[in-house]
């Protein structure tokens, strides 16, 4: 029988492509490298649905360096100690630590004889290196300087060396200049790793002490009423923290900004997430306040499975569900009961999705076949809820709802929207694919699934194929997988 509590430790082993966080305040080898390429995008996923990495104003910031204080937070939560760093607040001498989100964290880096800053008044804000950040994962892995475990200046090396992170790896991240991107793999690494002596991982740790959970992360701060917006930078930043938080409206401080240019914003915004991984309809409105133009009222709109995978991962924080969503929960919520049990294995829990996906819904042959799934149309069957609750659907909804399970089970996943090629005609199409193994597996749900309808029958023409077996007769732009940060 399904149990959250029973899929805790397996629940995030892999970094997960599929999701649009949100990142918000608070052998051999011989590449060659482009200079600061963002490539650990996944990592950063992963670690920040686990609040390890909350990024910046910017998002991630991934091309960005990370600081001394960004650094010592990342520690901090990396040992487990964030609760109490917050709590307590330790006092320290650093004069160059301003009071505000860093200085709990440098107190408890000065409390607990981490670190003792470069000088007696001077912590140091500065850039790391990836040998100052290599050694703080090394610490946080139970590894002592002061037992000859390692030595800092060749910090890196040694993560190379214990097998916590690659050859390649090690080649990148010594070149140039050592970036947040960076960072995110380094401390992705060490959540794998065992500790020191341990058959158990820095991940498991965590787990035990409560200092991550399957079901929480830490959400960015709500936006508050007369938050100021003046540009489009502004309005992005907004929708990245009402979008974590599933805030679903907030009155702003809009003077000297024309109605027509917040619409362009949102507009924008829109289109930009359009081709989002979560595959949900993302929609925005504005209201114009009676004291315009001095505020304005706007509200970001998110349907079919949204909410819902939300609700069941993080179930504290999670809003009131809409009466579709919560339709749609109940079938979610009787799948995992009834078909996945404890200890199954990621192949064991995607056949079980795409079989069930494929014996309980009819294909709509009643649609055009040839409307892009990110058309402006409303009808169910592009939908979670036309798939899952109509059980009637056509592409978009069939792998609208295989992402939704994925994310649930937490299994990384994207849905692809491209083209496909159907009695040799090209046709707008979408399916899916999956992370297994360590390689990407394609699957089409809804070309599995014969037409007419013949109820329990399953085929696997295209069930955990290889990227150059979909090639054949699918086609996508990868840049759809790209995470964005806008």
């Amino acid at each position: 029988m399904f149990n959250m509590n029973n899929i805790r430790k397996t629940l995030y082993r892999r970094g997960t492509a599929f999701l649009l966080t949100l990142a918000l305040l608070a052998g051999s080898f011989s590449p060659a490298f482009a200079a600061n390429e963002t490539i650990y995008d996944t990592d950063a996923v992963r670690l920040n649905r686990m609040g390890l990495f909350l990024g910046t104003g910017n998002g991630f910031d991934l091309e960005g360096t990370i600081n001394r204080l960004q650094g010592a937070a990342l520690f901090i939560r990396l040992m487990g100690e964030e609760p109490e760093a917050l709590s307590e607040k330790n006092a320290h001498p650093f004069r160059d630590v301003p009071e505000g989100w860093a200085s709990p964290y440098v107190g408890q880096m000065f409390d607990q004889g981490y670190s003792l800053g470069i000088s007696e008044n001077t912590y140091g804000t500065g850039g790391m290196t990836a040998d100052q950040f290599a050694a703080y994962i090394l610490r946080a892995l139970g590894y002592e300087e002061s037992r000859g475990d390692f030595v800092w200046s060749q910090s890196l090396r040694t993560l190379q060396s214990l097998g916590i992170i690659t050859q390649e790896d090690y080649s990148r991240i010594s070149r140039g200049t050592f970036t947040r991107d960076y960072a995110a793999r380094l401390a992705s690494a060490a959540l794998d790793a065992a500790l020191k002596n341990q058959d158990k991982t820095l991940y498991e740790k965590l787990l035990d002490q409560g200092a991550i959970t399957a079901y929480s992360r830490m959400m960015p701060e709500p936006v508050e009423s007369g938050t100021p917006v003046s540009s489009y930078d502004d309005m992005t930043r907004i929708f990245q923290r009402m979008r974590g938080n599933l805030q679903y409206s907030a009155t702003l401080s809009t003077q000297g900004v024309s109605l027509g240019e917040i619409k362009e914003w949102l507009d924008s915004i829109v289109k930009t997430s359009a081709a989002d991984v979560w595959g949900w309809n993302l929609v925005s409105t504005y209201v114009e306040d009676r004291n315009y133009p001095l505020k304005v009222s706007v509200r970001w709109l998110y349907s079919d499975g949204y909410e819902v995978s939300h609700a069941i991962l993080y179930p504290e924080s999670s809003p009131e569900l809409s009466p579709r969503n919560k339709e749609i929960r109940k079938i979610a919520e009787d799948f995992l009961q009834e078909y996945i049990r404890e200890g199954m294995t990621d192949q064991e829990k995607i056949k079980a999705v795409h079989d069930y996906l494929v014996r309980t819904i009819r294909y709509d042959s009643d649609l055009p076949i040839n409307l892009s799934p990110q058309s402006d149309n409303v009808s169910d069957s592009y939908m979670v809820y036309g798939a899952l609750v109509n059980r009637v659907a056509v592409c978009d909804g069939y792998a609208k709802a295989f992402n939704m399970f994925m994310d649930i089970l937490a299994i990384p996943s994207d849905r692809i929207v491209g083209l496909s090629l159907q009695n040799n005609n090209t046709v707008n199409h979408a399916w899916n694919r999956v992370y297994l193994d360590g390689d990407w597996k394609y699957l089409d749900v809804t070309w599995n699934d014969p037409v007419p309808d013949r109820g329990n029958s399953v085929q696997y023409d295209y069930y955990l194929v290889s990227e150059e077996k979909m090639e054949q007769d699918h086609s996508w732009e990868e840049d759809q997988f790209r995470v964005r940060y806008f």
